[in-house]
């Protein structure tokens, strides 16, 4: 199985995602993610991911995409109109949806099995 964790740390990590959501926060104190990580994540009409081992991943309206890493990094969603990106747990349930037109915010992609662009 590709990520095995039990149900306290999915809520944990989610608590994580949305503290950072919650603040605006881009952090700085990981010495391998800087600004300039966060800031490359800014296409215009799209929601974009960073994770801090130099994967990035867009989606458009409409979109889907599995996950496909694990750890810290940056999401900023500049869709269209009120856009929002939902994120899903293992278990297929919705963990957080983006607010609209938000970020660049740091967190942890680690409870995160897949994300859906809405428009």
């Amino acid at each position: 199985m590709r990520k095995m964790r039990n149900t306290v740390s999915v809520l944990a990590a989610s608590a994580a995602v949305l503290a950072g959501t919650a603040t605006s926060a881009i952090a700085t104190d990981n010495p391998n993610t800087s600004r300039a990580a966060a800031a490359s994540c800014t296409v215009s009409g799209a929601f974009c991911a960073t994770s801090d081992s130099g994967g990035s991943l867009v989606l458009y309206c409409g979109m889907s995409a599995s996950m496909p890493w694990s750890g810290g990094g940056y999401w900023n969603n500049r869709l269209p109109g009120n856009g929002r990106v939902k994120m899903f747990g293992s278990s297929g349930t919705v963990i957080y949806t983006t607010p609209a037109n938000y970020g660049p915010v740091r967190g942890d992609w680690t409870p995160v099995y897949s994300l859906r662009a809405d428009c």
